[in-house]
């Protein structure tokens, strides 16, 4: 069933109405899930389609993303050449990864526009 998705649900139902529910199952030999599916695949084809999703701005949101690792890496830097305490590998290595990313962000940046 490739390309289906199962939503699990309740169905409030009178005890008769059940009843009369697992009769026509019985009767007609068919799953309960399989009628379910044909009664909402009817509902939504009677119904509007939901509005498109808003066009992502992926300039912006670049932009966002260098924004918040240059101020990070900002934050790093200070702490790179703090006299008093020289910095752990880790942190050396976390700034490089950053300075790597920002150039990568810049590049993918200027083919956007």
């Amino acid at each position: 069933m490739s390309g289906h998705y199962t939503i699990p649900t309740r169905i409030r139902l009178t005890e008769a109405q059940r009843d009369q529910l697992y009769w026509l199952l019985r009767e007609r030999s068919i799953e309960l899930d399989d009628v379910m599916t044909e009664l909402v695949t009817e509902y939504l084809a009677g119904q509007p389609l939901p509005p498109a999703p808003a066009p992502v701005d992926r300039q912006a949101t670049i932009r966002e993303q260098l924004r918040l690792r240059r101020n990070q890496l900002r934050m790093l830097r200070a702490q790179l050449h703090d006299p008093h305490n020289p910095p752990p590998d880790w942190l050396r290595a976390m700034v490089a990864e950053l300075e790597d990313e920002i150039t990568r962000l810049e590049v993918e940046l200027r083919r956007e526009e």
